[in-house]
């Protein structure tokens, strides 16, 4: 996944990404890294996900001062990066039980 751009609207900052999809356990572990960051920093607000027609918003919910930001977002690209920005489809299907042969027929 990459970050496009940062856009900073009314009082968020919002990290458009090329993401079509991100997991749940994803999700988890961007919040679980990006915390030690913003707590670093010093910012007590957390984060969350929105789709959108261009892609998954990461939205920071505070605008930061310039040198935060900076690191916040350096920190998020190196986060983000291993992450794929269009998931394995994954295909399933149902099919009927099989019949199972008796042994013992009589």
């Amino acid at each position: 996944m990459k970050i496009l751009r940062r856009e900073e609207i009314w009082i968020h900052t919002h990290f458009v990404t090329d993401c079509v999809y991100l997991p749940e356990h994803q999700a988890r572990h961007l919040r679980r890294e990006l915390a030690p960051v913003l707590e670093e920093s010093r910012i007590v607000f957390g984060i969350h996900f929105e789709s959108g027609d261009e892609g998954l918003r990461i939205v920071l919910e505070c605008i930061p001062l310039p040198d935060k930001m900076e690191k916040v977002e350096s920190a998020l690209t190196e986060i983000v990066r291993p992450i794929a920005a269009r998931p394995r489809k994954t295909r399933v299907t149902i099919e009927p039980p099989a019949r199972s042969v008796s042994l013992n027929r009589r």
